[in-house]
């Protein structure tokens, strides 16, 4: 394929982005431009705006900027679905419309300028190239504490991903295609393209205070895609419960040898509070604990039998 017939798709999702979404695209368009006079891309490229259900004015933006542009694209969600779900509904709707497509933060936080180390990845054979960053330098020190346990509690529990990658990376066509075939409503973006088999590149890059608003990714909304990463991808939390069942019932077996012990032989045991308590506090807490892990998993099963869209499209703008 020569260089400059590649279509390039850059995805963006947004929510409640109206301070910062004009820079973001004057920035990306102008990026797209620069790729194109090198003959990187064609001019068929374009950027896609996702608006996840913005309770601002950032679809109203969109609209705007729409029709002074050729250069973007958008798509409104009908409400709030999350950034995975606004993520891999931008990835659905590029897909065979693009030759690769690069999926990055509206903040630009993640070093937009690298888009071409991506694009030249690509064009040495990987159909997927991932965006890892050099440090965390930029992340203020609960976040920056929280993504390194984050990464090594995922590689614990044994699921496939590279620390240090969020959502910037891109994906070929062919990886598209090959995505939308996972249809499970937690999706881990994170994980899952590391398991479609395709040749994998990585690109380092630097990451900048965020200029215009505030994150929207809460430590709340971090920790429910932490569980989301480990319930999709890995069972060793219940092999962990299984173990812990096997420890508890030898645990209480030689308890209960030893109180058999001191009653018959010994002899002269006075029954007291702590021995009556302290079991029934400790094997009460392991219940309640494996119950709500097998509880997560039994919650995630439910939903994917529910089969319910993972998002739900109100407006086109194309």
């Amino acid at each position: 394929m020569v260089k400059s017939e590649l279509t390039l798709a850059i995805v963006v999702p947004c929510f409640n982005e109206e301070e910062g979404l004009r820079h973001t695209f004057l920035t990306l368009s102008d990026l797209l431009k620069s790729l194109e006079s090198s003959k990187l891309i064609s001019c068929k490229s374009y950027i896609l705006f996702v608006d996840d259900g913005s309770s601002d004015n950032t679809w109203a933006l969109i609209e705007d900027l729409f029709a002074q542009n050729r250069l973007l694209k958008g798509l409104k969600l009908s409400r709030n679905f999350g950034h995975q779900a606004a993520l891999l509904a931008g990835l659905d709707f590029v897909t065979n419309k693009c030759d690769i497509a690069i999926s990055i933060d509206a903040d630009l936080q993640q070093d937009p300028s690298v888009i071409k180390d991506f694009i030249k990845e690509y064009i040495k054979g990987s159909d997927i190239v991932l965006g890892v960053r050099k440090d965390r330098e930029a992340d203020a020190w609960i976040k920056k504490k929280t993504a390194t346990y984050f990464y090594a509690m995922m590689k614990m529990m044994g699921v496939d991903i590279v620390p240090n990658h969020a959502d910037y990376r891109l994906l070929s066509n062919k990886a598209l295609q090959v995505l939308g075939r996972f249809k499970e409503s937690n999706i881990f973006l994170r994980a899952t393209c590391l398991q479609l088999g395709f040749k994998v590149g990585t690109v380092h890059f630097d990451v900048t205070c965020r200029e215009f608003g505030e994150t929207k990714y809460t430590i709340r909304k971090m920790l429910r895609l932490a569980l989301d990463g480990i319930t999709a991808f890995s069972v060793v939390p219940l092999r962990i419960i299984a173990i812990l069942g096997f420890v508890v019932f030898f645990l209480s077996l030689a308890m209960g040898c030893y109180v058999l012990y001191q009653a018959l032989i010994v002899g002269g045991t006075v029954p007291g509070w702590a021995s009556i308590t302290l079991p029934i506090y400790f094997l009460g807490g392991i219940q309640l604990l494996c119950l709500g892990v097998i509880g997560e998993y039994v919650g995630q099963i439910y939903k994917n039998s529910k089969d319910r869209p993972r998002w739900i499209c109100e407006r086109v703008l194309a």
